[in-house]
């Protein structure tokens, strides 16, 4: 019994972890150009008060684990301040910053202990390779739930997909989606009589089967098969979604050429 009560998230875990993850390399990103330019204007010595420029690797090379391909950043030091009224004033600051921390070890007692406890999980910084592996787990597990199987070799999972796919080629929405699919992945005129025709038709309902329950599309079949089972019907949008899903994953458009 296929499980329309249970939630597929996989994708939504997915999109939300890439997301953090962006945001993260985009922030570290911001802090390593921050700290060049600070770099450079703090270092200038006799130079501060020419044109001075530094290139800035962001966001990893094209081998890092994150997968990112580094973009090279220009930063211009145009400061004109005199000489010496700049190192004065990199030193006033540098004095209020040592008395400051001074204050601030005399007030607060030592808490790097506790605070690395709580920050340990916090500070693990995941990678696509990471977010891959995760999400590529959760497809299967939830995958294997909806038909209330425990492995991929359980029984309950060949008999609950022949049971979907009965009553998918019976339902008038889904019906009209493989006849439509069938015509932009195959071509006909390959068959040369009827039964190759037929053998080829069948090949394709199958594939275009296969590939709804594969992680790219499952959690759109999920939930467009919910509706067929409880309400009879699947809405025009959802059709519509994952139509275009399809589509996508085959390369293909149903654009008039």
């Amino acid at each position: 019994m296929y499980k329309t009560d249970f939630i597929v998230r996989y994708h939504e875990i997915e999109n939300e972890l890439v997301r953090r993850l962006e945001v993260r390399l985009a922030s570290e990103a911001a802090a390593e150009i921050t700290a060049a330019i600070e770099s450079v204007f703090k270092n200038a010595g006799d130079h501060s008060n020419e044109n001075i420029v530094i290139n800035v690797e962001v966001g990893g090379d094209s081998d890092d684990e994150t997968g990112h391909r580094g973009r090279r950043i220009e930063v211009v030091n145009s400061n004109k301040k005199p000489l010496k009224e700049e190192q004065t004033l990199d030193k006033e600051q540098s004095q209020a910053a040592e008395e400051e921390q001074s204050e601030e070890q005399d007030e607060e007692p030592d808490k790097e202990g506790e605070e690395e406890e709580e920050q340990s999980d916090e500070d693990y910084k995941y990678n696509r390779k990471d977010i891959t592996y995760i999400c590529e787990k959760l497809y299967r597990d939830e995958l294997l739930e909806v038909f209330g199987a425990d492995s991929i070799d359980d029984p309950k999972m060949d008999e609950g997909i022949k049971a979907i796919f009965e009553k998918l080629i019976k339902n008038e929405e889904f019906k009209t989606f493989l006849v439509e699919m069938n015509g932009l992945i195959s071509d006909p005129n390959t068959a040369k009589t009827e039964t190759e025709l037929a053998n080829l038709k069948r090949n394709t309902d199958y594939l275009i089967f296969i590939t709804l329950f594969s992680q790219k599309m499952f959690y759109l079949t999920h939930r467009c098969l919910c509706q067929m089972l409880i309400l009879g019907h699947v809405e025009a949008d959802m059709m519509e979604l994952l139509k275009q899903r399809t589509l996508k994953l085959f390369q293909i458009s149903d654009k008039p050429k």
